[in-house]
């Protein structure tokens, strides 16, 4: 493995983004019932999530 590759794999923002992802996968297709305040927080957070996790560069210790 490269250097590059290692780093992308301990960044945070990749995990964080994964995680995300499965929360928002495990809430749509099996339906939990959670309250709509969470529901709705859940909803607009996750997303983001995951979409900070797929710009985010962690090989560049300049910019986030």
């Amino acid at each position: 493995m490269n250097a590059d590759y290692q780093n992308r794999l301990k960044s945070w923002a990749l995990w964080t983004s994964i995680a995300a992802l499965v929360v928002f996968c495990v809430k749509q297709f099996a339906g939990l019932d959670i309250s709509e305040t969470v529901n709705g927080l859940l909803d607009v957070l996750l997303p983001v999530l995951v979409g900070f996790g797929i710009v985010n560069n962690p090989t560049d210790k300049n910019h986030l």
